[in-house]
């Protein structure tokens, strides 16, 4: 069992998840049973934020600077050549055309190295999120392994609703669930259980306001695996420790389960569509009317 000392010698480390999958789950463990630890352990991880959300500002990566600065001596050099006696109306379109394309061709370096730092950065925040929710004294305020208790809590808290699966029979064991934000969207995070690994599922509305990109399928940031899907205007998002069929089996129950709901949300109810067969103007509405 780790001590104190031991610990704390390793919490810059475990923030980074930097650790082997032993020593983090030794610190882990730890912390559960460490109010001392658990409180150094956040306060390092709201450090490692604010440092991460000063630096917002887009930085072009090295390849990005050699490539754009290299397209420009290459222009240069071509200019060089040009004849001295041309008039600057003689070379002046053709000077444009191709400095256009390299504007072009870098600009498109830019959006694509953009992306992919936005995407990184956003599955970054999560793994944060993730670290520091389990590693506080409340990892969850609704704290149950029944659906119909998790659900509901939510109701007044969030401004959506969603539909969790039935767990009997799976590896997995509903923990809780706590109301959370991700740039400043009111959104669920649910804790499931697996094994000896704690998996969160987040679910906000996929707004502009969450500044997300396009969800990859599935990915592996530091050392957790991470799913990520737009559903009837939801963005989820499954991280954890486990392995990776482990996180795409939880992600596929959620998935279906929700794909139900909207399924039966979608079908009008049988009463309804009787009504609205004999309202004014209908077919059978003018059949009863002949009678």
């Amino acid at each position: 069992m780790m001590n104190c000392a031991e610990c704390q010698k390793r919490i810059a480390a475990y923030v980074d998840a930097e650790l082997p999958p032993a020593e983090m789950e030794a610190v882990r463990s730890h912390a559960q049973t460490c109010a001392g630890c658990a409180s150094s352990a956040l306060a390092s991880l709201e450090r490692k934020l604010a440092i991460r959300r000063a630096g917002l500002r887009y930085s072009a990566p090295p390849e990005l600077r050699a490539r754009v600065f290299g397209l420009c001596r290459a222009e240069a050099e071509v200019i060089d050549r040009k004849p001295v006696m041309r008039s600057a109306r003689a070379w002046l379109p053709q000077w444009s055309i191709a400095v256009a394309a390299s504007m072009l061709v870098a600009a498109g370096l830019f959006v694509v190295a953009n992306l992919r730092q936005q995407q990184r950065q956003s599955l970054g925040e999560f793994v944060d999120l993730h670290v520091a929710t389990l590693a506080s004294a409340n990892p969850v305020e609704v704290l149950s392994s029944d659906r119909h208790t998790v659900k509901p809590w939510f109701q007044g808290r969030i401004p959506f609703t969603f539909d969790l699966p039935e767990l009997q029979g799976s590896p997995f064991t509903l923990v809780g669930g706590r109301a959370t934000y991700f740039h400043q969207e009111p959104g669920a995070h649910l804790v499931f259980a697996y094994q000896r690994h704690l998996i969160s599922t987040f679910i906000f509305r996929d707004t502009s306001q969450l500044g997300l990109p396009a969800p990859p399928a599935a990915t592996r940031e530091a050392s957790f695996n991470l799913r990520s899907w737009t559903q009837g205007g939801l963005r989820y998002v499954v991280i954890g420790d486990a392995n990776a069929g482990a996180i795409r089996q939880l992600s596929e129950q959620l998935r279906r389960i929700n794909m139900d709901q909207q399924s039966r949300n979608q079908k009008p109810h049988r009463k309804d569509a009787e009504n609205a067969e004999v309202l004014p103007g209908s077919a059978r509405f003018q059949r009863a009317r002949r009678f």
